[in-house]
């Protein structure tokens, strides 16, 4: 099974239209069908790892280094997770275990993941609601502050 395959085959899997697919990674169509039909060969990491996110897998499954795709999630439960995401209110312990892992290099990426999911929703702070897409240093400040009660 080449890239292309799995690509497709993991679109299907998922729920999603071609042109959903192509909406998420911000493509046409005719380019996400061009993937899964493989005629764009030795696809870029820097293409590769958006696709996989939007399909909810690892570049390493993609390009058949592993068979074992990460857990897919059923369209419908995508939903689901879309509103738990909106709501996420971290705790004081749930920071202060942030700020452990922030200066670990090897949890940068899971750190920098939940920074971007708390980051597309508003959260109150010091009074003031934060809008949409505040910067990591208010986010900082926030583990910071989380030290000081």
């Amino acid at each position: 099974m080449n890239v292309g395959q799995r690509i497709k085959e993991c679109r299907i899997r998922r729920g999603l239209t071609v042109d959903e697919l192509a909406e998420k990674l911000k493509k046409n169509r005719a380019t996400v069908y061009r993937y899964e039909k493989g005629d764009i060969e030795n696809l870029p990491i820097t293409i590769l790892e958006p696709i996989a996110e939007a399909l909810g897998t690892s570049p390493a499954f993609l390009m058949g280094w592993t068979e074992n795709s990460a857990p897919l999630m059923e369209k419908k439960n995508i939903y689901e997770f879309e509103e738990m995401r909106e709501t996420f209110q971290p705790t004081t312990h749930e920071l202060e275990v942030l700020k452990a892992y922030r200066n670990q290099p090897n949890m940068q990426p899971a750190v920098d993941r939940i920074l971007g999911v708390t980051s597309r929703r508003h959260i109150r702070m010091e009074g003031k609601v934060a809008a949409r897409g505040f910067q990591e240093t208010t986010f900082t400040n926030m583990i910071d502050k989380t030290q000081e009660t």
